[in-house]
C-alpha cells in the first residue's frame, strides 16, 4: 500500500491516513479535485462553513431520494429521515430524535450491551468471525431493545437492518434492492408490533411524532440503520487499540473522545450545492458536489482539534453518546473474556466504503 493515499476518498482504508488528512487540511482547506469531480472541504473553517451553509444540502434539490431507488418503499422511507431532510419541519423532527436518544444515552445502553455481548460470548467460541458479527450486530440489537423492538429472531433484525444498508450502498443491484425491499417490509412490521406498548425512548419518540406514524417508523429504522456501520465501526476501532496497547475497556471518557478523533470512523459526507456559494475567496457554483472531509478538519493545526466523527451543524448525528456506550459495553464484556488481543486481530483489514473506516477481523471474506 501507498505509503500517502491518492486522494481523500482512497484515504478512509488506507493503513495510516492521518499525516496525509493533517497536510491536507493544512494545504488544501477547500479545493477542487478534478480527479474525483468534487469540491473538496478540508480545512477546519472550511469544513464547518460548508456543514453550516443552508446553500449546502444533505440532498440535491433534484433528488429526494437516490434515484437508484425508484419510488418503492426504500425511497419513500429515505425522504422521511431526518438526517436526509431539509425540510422546514427538520429542526423539529431533530429535536424530538436528540430527545428521545438522550432517554437512554446513559449506563443503560453500556449494559444492555455488555449482557448481549456476554450472552454471544457464551453462545459462540470467540474468534475473528464471531467478533465481525458482534461489531456489526452489537449496536442494532442494543438499540432494538432501548425501543422495545420485539426480540425474537435477533439475528434476522440485524440481517434485515444490513439487507436495508447494501439497498441504499451506490453500486446496488437489482437483486440487492428487492432483498432490502423485503428487509424493510419486515423492519416496518416490527416496529408496529411494539407501538401499542410502547415504552421509554419509543414512547418518547411516538409522543413527540404522533400522530404521524409514517414518519415514527421511518425515524425508529432509520436510527437502526445508521447504528450499524458506524456503531461496528466503533467497536472494532475500540477493539484495534486494545489490541495495540492503548486499553479502552476500563477507559475514562477523555480516552474514548480521544479515539473518536484520532481514529474516527466517519471520515467523510457529503453535501450539494443548491445555488452559488463563496467561501475564502471561491466560489462553489450550484450543482457541485462537496466532499466534507470530517478527519481531515479534525486534525487541522489551524482548528480547536475536535471530534467531528459524528458530524457538525444542524445534521450533526444526535446518538454519539449512545454509540460510544453501545461500544463501551461490548469492550467491557470482550476484555471479560480475557482474549489473546493480538491473535484476534492478527487478520484486521477495513471494508470498502467510501466514506466510514470500518475494520474487519474475520479470515472469511478478505476481498470484501
Amino acid at each position: 500500500m501507498s505509503a500517502w493515499p491518492l486522494d481523500p476518498l482512497a484515504a478512509v482504508t488506507h493503513a495510516h491516513p492521518y499525516p496525509y488528512y493533517q497536510d491536507l487540511a493544512q494545504r488544501q482547506p477547500l479545493y477542487f479535485d478534478a480527479g474525483l469531480g468534487l469540491w473538496v472541504a478540508a480545512g477546519h473553517a472550511a469544513a464547518q462553513a460548508v456543514l453550516a451553509a443552508p446553500e449546502c444540502r444533505v440532498r440535491p434539490l433534484d433528488q429526494a431520494a437516490p434515484p437508484q431507488l425508484g419510488d418503492g418503499g426504500l425511497a419513500r422511507t429515505f425522504c422521511l429521515w431526518a438526517r436526509m431532510s431539509e425540510a422546514p419541519r427538520h429542526p423539529a423532527l431533530k429535536a424530538a430524535l436528540s430527545r428521545a436518544l438522550a432517554t437512554a444515552a446513559g449506563a443503560e445502553a453500556g449494559r444492555l450491551s455488555e449482557s448481549l455481548a456476554r450472552d454471544w460470548l457464551m453462545r459462540e467460541p470467540l474468534n475473528g468471525e464471531v467478533l465481525d458479527r458482534m461489531a456489526q450486530g452489537l449496536p442494532v440489537l442494543t438499540l432494538a431493545g432501548l425501543l422495545g423492538l420485539p426480540a425474537a429472531d435477533a439475528p434476522a433484525l440485524v440481517t434485515a437492518v444490513a439487507a436495508v444498508a447494501q439497498a441504499l450502498a451506490a453500486d446496488a443491484d437489482a437483486e440487492a434492492l428487492a432483498r432490502g425491499e423485503q428487509a424493510l417490509t419486515a423492519l416496518q412490521a416490527r416496529v408496529a408490533e411494539a407501538l401499542p406498548r410502547a415504552g421509554g425512548m419509543l414512547a418518547e419518540l411516538r409522543n413527540e411524532l404522533a400522530p404521524d406514524e409514517a414518519t415514527l417508523t421511518a425515524n425508529v429504522i432509520g436510527l437502526l440503520f445508521q447504528s450499524l456501520d458506524a456503531g461496528a465501526g466503533l467497536f472494532a476501532a475500540a477493539v484495534w487499540h486494545q489490541a495495540q496497547g492503548r486499553p479502552l475497556a476500563a477507559g475514562a471518557a477523555a480516552e474514548w473522545d480521544g479515539l473518536a478523533l484520532q481514529d474516527p470512523v466517519l471520515h467523510n459526507t457529503r453535501r450539494f450545492v443548491a445555488r452559488d456559494w463563496s467561501y475564502g475567496g471561491q466560489t462553489v457554483p450550484a450543482g457541485a458536489s462537496v466532499l466534507v472531509v470530517l478527519a481531515a478538519a479534525a486534525l487541522d493545526p489551524a482548528g480547536p482539534g475536535e471530534a467531528l466523527m459524528f458530524g457538525a451543524g444542524r445534521h450533526a448525528c444526535p446518538g454519539q453518546a449512545l454509540a460510544l456506550e453501545i461500544a463501551r459495553g461490548g469492550l467491557a464484556a470482550l476484555a471479560a473474556a480475557r482474549p489473546d488481543w493480538q491473535d484476534l486481530t492478527a487478520a484486521a483489514r477495513f471494508r470498502r466504503l467510501p466514506n466510514a473506516r470500518v475494520r474487519l477481523y474475520g479470515e472469511k471474506g478478505r476481498t470484501e
